[in-house]
């Protein structure tokens, strides 16, 4: 583990941030500039249930939506899943680069109402074995951070309970596979207006299964809000 002594924080603060995808000094205060950020394109047309894009119109009907629709309330998809996202999100989530949670956090509450109705921040829990080979839980970290940008506070109110690949590794749809059971409440959330923090939607299976399990338990209303969401594949016909 490294060490961190006040020279290198004091170098930290004089140098210039470099922005960790065009590797030029960062304009802001996150190691991503303004120009790189500006090429990341908004999710602001998706469909509030499935996550999936939707220029048509938001409020209509949906083609992607499974035939079971997600037992969540909403989901609120902050950015379109780029190339320049996808590094700093892999960087973030397996290298422990720690100094894009801020950076990712923004690009969360940007997305968001400037009130946003929810009584606490549920992140997605990680099995202990994964938390052990990670040994952390970047979605924890995000809710931290959105959570004191919005005053909303975090509860570690899930507990995951079976292993399972995870979903982009999936092989089958018996694999990919979740249920309620496969988590447990750990706080009271009766009557709370909760909203499940994740970084990327891939299926949308892991978060249907969290969101019933906090809905069994009593949660008046639970939303998904991810950083971004992976397109589901086109068929030629689609294309």
């Amino acid at each position: 583990m490294r060490v961190i002594t006040w020279p290198l924080r004091a170098l930290d603060f004089l140098l210039p941030m470099q922005c960790a995808l065009c590797q030029q000094y960062s304009d802001t205060r996150h190691p991503l500039c303004s120009w790189c950020k500006a090429s990341f394109s908004s999710s602001h047309k998706y469909c509030p249930k499935c996550g999936e894009p939707n220029p048509v119109s938001y409020r209509g009907f949906c083609p992607d939506c499974p035939p079971i629709p997600f037992t969540f309330d909403r989901c609120r998809i902050a950015w379109e899943y780029s190339d320049g996202l996808r590094h700093l999100i892999h960087q973030w989530k397996f290298e422990q680069a720690f100094q894009f949670t801020a950076t990712l956090a923004d690009l969360v509450t940007e997305a968001l109402p400037d009130s946003p109705k929810i009584d606490a921040l549920i992140p997605m829990p990680l099995h202990w074995r994964r938390f052990w080979q990670r040994g952390y839980n970047q979605c924890e970290l995000l809710a931290n951070t959105v959570g004191r940008a919005t005053g909303v506070p975090m509860v570690r109110g899930l507990k995951r309970i079976n292993y399972r690949s995870p979903q982009h590794q999936a092989r089958s749809k018996r694999q990919r596979a979740l249920s309620a059971e496969d988590f447990s409440c750990r706080h009271d959330v009766k009557g709370l207006r909760l909203a499940l923090i994740d970084d990327v939607m891939t299926t949308g299976n892991t978060a249907n299964a969290a969101a019933s399990c906090l809905q069994q338990a009593g949660a008046r209303s639970v939303e998904l809000w991810c950083i971004a969401r992976t397109r589901k594949p086109r068929t030629t016909e689609q294309l």
